[in-house]
């Protein structure tokens, strides 16, 4: 790029970006919105042919006046897009209640067109039981972040049907019944700031092939938990309220942090490895100690114990 200093103007040799090869073009606009990226791709005819072979889509409703809009925008983009490429990831932010419009064209979207990955992110309630929640034969990875915690109340009549589905996050949301017996190759579950609808007094997590979970926040303390996943191997648990829960004895790996001497746990400590455990700081008693100590006895399998220098000077 050099300056013609008689004209006053940007003289350029070359359009250097456009040159790039497709791949790196769409690594580089998966990190806009697709509003951003429309508006870009009507630059030159080179980046409108980019557009519609898009494997990673970015919908944000923000950047709308209304919902309606916003829904209007993503049906003209899907449908313009060529159906011959498959999409990888597709990411949803809805600023605002998400409507049965919107739900239907995603479901219809993510059946039809073999999409792996799908990231959803609310701030307002999800209609009850979404379809697109409930079958795709594509879907590997698939996360759903409510901010408002219980604003997305998941009550399937049956439980998902992600049969190629591997990885699943899942934050702010109110579960009860099964929902993953037919994630049949799901290998790894986070379910954060999670509760357990009121009238449940248990609570299966059925998965065949589960090997990691991950339990962040959940505020069900009087709901008994039972992971039903005979690969399981590593369980994480931080600040969760539960009233017991039980593992599978093949539990290799344990990680906790939470309160002090929980009552949680009941005959799942046979095979492990390794265990770290961290208290949540609070007054501590004498009877405390003598707690932690008769759980930390039950942990005599472990090869592996980590401790925080808290629980170490309390007993």
């Amino acid at each position: 790029m050099e300056f013609d200093h008689n004209n006053v103007r940007w003289v350029v040799e070359q359009d250097r970006l456009s040159r790039l090869p497709d791949e790196l073009l769409h690594k580089i606009m998966s990190c806009f919105d697709m509003k951003f990226v429309v508006e870009t791709c009507l630059l030159s005819s080179r980046w409108k042919l980019l557009l519609t072979s898009m494997p990673f889509l970015n919908f944000s409703s923000c950047n709308f006046g209304s919902l309606l809009r916003f829904a209007e925008f993503m049906t003209h983009v899907l449908f313009h897009r060529d159906h011959q490429r498959e999409v990888s990831l597709l990411k949803l932010h809805f600023q605002g209640a998400a409507n049965d419009f919107c739900v239907r064209k995603i479901a219809d979207y993510v059946c039809s067109h073999n999409v792996q990955q799908l990231t959803i992110w609310l701030t307002h309630h999800l209609p009850n039981n979404p379809p697109f929640l409930f079958t795709s034969n594509s879907l590997k990875h698939f996360t759903l972040t409510s901010i408002v915690i219980g604003a997305c109340n998941i009550t399937p009549k049956t439980p998902w049907d992600f049969p190629a589905l591997t990885t699943l996050h899942l934050r702010g949301i109110v579960l009860s019944g099964d929902l993953f017996s037919k994630c049949v190759n799901l290998k790894q579950l986070t379910l954060e700031s999670f509760v357990i609808n009121v009238d449940v007094e248990e609570f299966d997590i059925i998965t065949p092939r589960l090997s990691d979970l991950i339990l962040i926040g959940g505020k069900c303390s009087r709901v008994i938990i039972n992971l039903i996943a005979p690969q399981l191997e590593n369980l994480t648990i931080y600040h969760c309220f539960i009233k017991l829960l039980n593992a599978p004895s093949i539990l290799s790996s344990l990680c906790y942090t939470g309160f002090p001497h929980p009552q949680l746990f009941k005959d799942c400590f046979h095979s492990l490895n390794e265990v770290t455990i961290c208290w949540l700081k609070m007054p501590y008693k004498e009877e405390d100690a003598l707690k932690t100590i008769h759980m930390l006895q039950k942990l005599y399998s472990a090869r592996y114990v980590t401790l925080d220098a808290y629980i170490v000077e309390g007993c």
